[in-house]
């Protein structure tokens, strides 16, 4: 029997290269096996330090700023310079771990540090002083996002935070103050996604940041306010998002899911984003919003965010959860598109989409398909390289879908025909739940005529994420299988709809 002794004498002989080589096959999330190897001995604490420490896991932050309390100052720095992603998990900072957190002569020595470092602090309001709040730190009440923002000082050299369950942080309040206030401490930050529910206020100061270019926001809301509770924007002023983004922001692609913006409000802070390259916005009712009055159309809500005839907008995905883009929604942001707003459009997805997205309600309309093929694609601006459509599934929609098949047949010979530098016709996400396409000889068929005129067609099935929609029970019952829903089921049947009797 080979013992773990032997395998690592025997790593032992190989060379330093070859060691690195093997580490590079180790999943980066493999924290345990790193931290094991790590110390082993001093040659492969040497070769796996900086992997050990380049991705901080989320658990046991404690540990980390005790490892930078405790250590000379020269591997201090050393260590601190290792971590190049962070991940923070909220839920992990629940009672007993609060108890485990540093002594106080401990959190004296990393507030210190803090203090030295150079960085631009604000002590003068208890919310922004952070060495004060982590000497002082409360084993009952001290849940919010300073922590993590005290946390990141560690880390100079972060390029990636992913946080989860920001839904227990102060939602009415502006996050991330220090950071913003210290863009050259964080140079080298590029990437933040963030789990809600979240305010899109709370993030405006991580927009001011010269280095942040992508922005990754899961369930954003505009929340009911809390009796008795003062939001922080009402102290700072109307004016606190005029003045922080005055000169627009850095950030090149935002991605917003599960969410449910009101829009006014969402364009006083989206429209100073003036360098974003793509935008991903997925609308989904969500039970915390609170909206005056109704709810405007998303749609031309994109065209009027002021980007301007400037606008470097390439890549535009929009979703709205159990609703069909409608005929006049579609006109309205081609209207837009075609304009100097969105003139750099390379690739638009949309949906869900039907026949009435392209043609209008009415089946029994007059005009052939070469007619309506040709409209869609005098519709795009002639920059659009690449249209995504998500079909808005029915289960008795099969006749409205082989129509719209037979406009994407003549789609190909309008796009031949004109101006446009459409290459890549996509049918996207066809949920899971619903099986393979159908019409498979049809599919096969389109992509040929596509091929034959120098273009590309496909269907591009929804991808499995997080667990899949349904399980299979067996030994439930002899000769039966048992298909059960799990909790991912709604996931997949969010961009569905019921049967309809209109396209």
């Amino acid at each position: 029997m080979i013992t773990g002794r032997v395998s690592v004498s025997a790593l032992n002989d190989l060379p330093d290269e070859l060691i690195l080589l093997i580490l590079d096959q180790l999943d980066p999330g493999d924290y345990f096996t790193l931290r094991d190897l790590n110390a082993t001995s001093s040659r492969f604490r040497r070769l796996t330090i900086d992997r050990l420490y380049r991705r901080f896991p989320g658990c046991s932050p404690e540990q980390f700023l005790r490892t930078i309390a405790l250590s000379h100052p020269d591997e201090r720095h050393e260590f601190m310079n290792y971590v190049k992603e962070v991940v923070w998990y909220q839920n992990y900072w629940d009672r007993p771990s609060r108890h485990r957190c540093l002594p106080l002569g401990n959190r004296h020595t990393v507030a210190n540090i803090l203090r030295s470092s150079g960085a631009i602090l604000d002590t003068t309001d208890l919310s922004t002083d952070l060495p004060g709040r982590f000497i002082g730190f409360s084993s009952e009440y001290e849940v919010h996002w300073w922590y993590l923002e005290f946390f990141l000082f560690s880390t100079p050299k972060v390029e990636k935070i992913t946080i989860h369950d920001a839904w227990q942080w102060d939602d009415h309040s502006y996050w991330f103050k220090s950071l913003a206030a210290n863009p050259i401490h964080f140079e080298n930050l590029r990437s933040i996604t963030v789990f809600g529910p979240l305010r899109l206020r709370n993030i405006v100061p991580l927009l001011t940041l010269p280095s942040i270019h992508a922005l990754d926001l899961t369930q954003v809301v505009d929340m009911r306010q809390e009796p008795d509770r003062e939001f922080s924007w009402a102290r700072d002023g109307e004016d606190y998002v005029d003045r922080r983004l005055a000169s627009g922001s850095s950030l090149e692609h935002l991605v917003i899911r599960e969410s449910d913006l009101h829009v006014p409000s969402a364009v006083g802070i989206l429209g100073k984003l003036n360098k974003v390259k793509s935008f991903t916005y997925e609308h989904v009712c969500h039970e915390l919003a609170s909206h005056p009055g109704m709810q405007p159309s998303i749609f031309p809500w994109v065209g009027n965010l002021c980007w301007g005839p400037d606008s470097s907008l390439e890549s535009l995905h929009l979703r709205i959860e159990s609703s069909v883009v409608t005929h006049e929604e579609m006109t309205s942001l081609c209207h837009h598109v075609t304009g100097p707003v969105l003139a750099r459009l390379r690739t638009l997805n949309i949906g869900p989409c039907s026949v009435s997205t392209f043609k209008g309600f009415d089946l029994a309309q007059s005009e052939d398909l070469p007619t309506i093929a040709s409209r869609i694609v005098a519709a795009f601006p002639d920059t659009l390289e690449a249209l995504q459509i998500q079909w808005a599934y029915e289960r008795d929609g099969e006749p409205r879908l082989k129509f719209f098949t037979d406009i994407l047949r003549y789609l190909a010979e309008a796009i031949a025909g004109s101006n446009s530098k459409l290459k890549h016709v996509s049918i996207v996400d066809w949920p899971a739940l619903a099986g393979w396409f159908p019409f498979q000889d049809q599919v096969i068929s389109l992509k040929r005529v596509y091929e034959r005129r120098g273009l590309q067609f496909d269907i591009v099935y929804e991808e499995i994420e997080d667990g899949e929609p349904l399980t299979v029970m067996e030994d439930v019952e002899p000769g039966w299988f048992w298909i059960q829903r799990t909790e991912y089921f709604a996931t997949h049947c969010r961009f569905s709809r019921p049967s309809s009797n209109h396209g």
